[in-house]
């Protein structure tokens, strides 16, 4: 073999993890396109059932009521997302839907507010994949508030 096809050769081999890091790229950027496109809908669904229900209950992160006073501390509520979020667009579904699902407990037990609301993250590794997913959690006090 001469030394000029041992060097074409090795040049087609250096370029073959150019090409695969390329095509990993593309699927990466058609996944996400597809993920967005598919959240849309749902998120603004979502935002549709906060805006109903926040007509109901006030959602604070601070321990006080601006320009209110509290009457009764009903007690700790918190809510898990259903959503195992693996991209952004997942992850806004899954922070809707925890704050939603944290008021609607609230009000169901007799709230009209929820005082020092925190944002709880949870990050793990999926069972065979190498993702990582998160979970969205948020909790905060029950409260009847009187003006």
């Amino acid at each position: 073999m001469t030394i000029a096809a041992a060097t074409h050769t090795n040049g087609l081999i250096g370029a073959l993890p150019l090409f695969a890091l390329l095509l990993a790229g593309a699927a990466l950027l058609r996944w996400n396109r597809r993920s967005k496109a598919a959240a849309i809908p749902r998120i603004a669904q979502l935002e549709r059932e906060l805006d109903l229900i926040k007509s109901q209950i006030l959602l604070v992160t601070t321990d006080m009521l601006p320009g209110c006073r509290v009457v009764k501390t009903i007690g700790y509520v918190e809510s898990l997302s259903e959503t195992e979020a693996g991209s952004d667009w997942e992850y806004r579904i899954a922070e809707k839907e925890a704050l939603l699902g944290l008021a609607q407990k609230a009000v169901g037990i007799g709230a009209n507010a929820v005082v020092g609301i925190k944002k709880i993250n949870a990050h793990y590794d999926q069972a065979g994949s190498q993702w990582r997913v998160s979970r969205v959690a948020y909790c905060g006090t029950a409260v009847v508030s009187a003006n």
